[in-house]
């Protein structure tokens, strides 16, 4: 890591306010407004845009919405890049009377914003749940920290389900791209809310819910007609590290997170095997997401396998997940 002076700079993307963090290697732009979202990093030397933005882009903050269910009005604000999913990560859960809607309320919370000497700090109160919630983004050289501080205001426990969601996208993600990780377990999604009695297989054989086998450090072309969704487990060490590395480009993203912090993490890569809503086979993008439970919903998190993560009373909790970029 080459140790690098940050630059401030305020500026606006697509109508909301947004924060730039420059370092002499990487650009990394921050929306506090919508959920402290880092929506870009941006490699200096190369120009090199590492992260995913669906075919919608980023939709302005005066956006009407759109009429529908819960998943597709939250898909409709997602604009992509590296959200916090807190207190709910996939899809919606009623909990304690109210609807937890699909990948939960953080990744669209506005969130006030003070910048620090390597970053941004972002703290907001959450309307839907009793969390306060702190959010620091701090970048040094070729490096970006996410660190996330949770704290339980109400009377009660609450079962909530972590994520931090990175995806990337092209020119990193493509036929030439290899992906490792700390050695895991790979378990299968549950569509219909019936766990698999099968043993899980170790990284990187993934068999889908369909039979379909796959290798999943390997990846295809755009429109390839391919759509995966495992989630990795039990991992060999105590530090996760994920490597996505496109040797065309010269260019590799590590990340690092304490398996204590993230005991799961989610892959989901799409390479237009979804040809209805909302990817229509139009998304290539592959998502390695540190996660405190499985699969996708709290109350199927804790139902079905039990990975629910209980937040006490007054409790404040923290987790961070560092991105490093490599070239050469």
């Amino acid at each position: 890591m080459t140790t690098a002076t940050i630059e401030h700079q305020i500026t606006t993307v697509s109508g909301w306010e947004a924060r730039r963090l420059s370092t002499e290697q990487l650009d990394v732009t921050v929306i506090p407004g919508k959920g402290g979202d880092v929506t870009s990093i941006r490699v200096r030397a190369s120009g090199v845009e590492l992260l995913w933005t669906p075919r919608w882009g980023l939709r302005p903050p005066w956006a009407l919405p759109l009429p529908g269910v819960p998943e597709a009005l939250a898909l409709d604000r997602s604009g992509g890049g590296w959200n916090t999913m807190f207190p709910n990560a996939g899809r919606a859960s009623i909990e304690h009377g109210v609807d937890w809607g699909f990948h939960g309320e953080a990744w669209l919370a506005p969130f006030e914003a003070e910048e620090t000497p390597d970053g941004i700090r972002m703290t907001t109160a959450l309307a839907r749940s009793p969390f306060t919630v702190t959010k620091d983004v701090a970048v040094e050289g070729n490096q970006v920290t996410v660190t996330e501080t949770v704290t339980n205001v109400g009377a009660q426990p609450i079962d909530v389900l972590w994520c931090q969601h990175p995806a990337f996208g092209e020119p990193l993600i493509g036929p030439e791209t290899t992906v490792q990780i700390t050695g895991c377990a790979v378990h299968p999604d549950m569509p219909d809310d019936v766990p698999s009695d099968a043993a899980a297989p170790h990284w990187p054989a993934h068999t889908e819910v369909d039979g379909s086998r796959h290798d999943l450090s390997r990846l295809v072309a755009d429109r390839s007609g391919v759509a995966r969704l495992a989630f990795l487990g039990s991992f060999d060490e105590e530090r996760v590290r994920a490597r996505i590395h496109n040797p065309h480009l010269g260019l590799a993203v590590e990340l690092a997170w304490s398996r204590e912090d993230f005991p799961f993490a989610w892959y989901w890569y799409e390479a237009g095997g979804r040809l209805d809503y909302p990817w229509y086979g139009a998304a290539h993008s592959l998502a390695l997401e540190p996660a405190s439970g499985y699969p996708s919903g709290v109350r199927r998190a804790r139902e079905l396998t039990g990975t629910a993560t209980t937040i006490q009373p007054e409790a404040t909790v923290t987790k961070t997940v560092t991105l490093t970029v490599t070239s050469g």
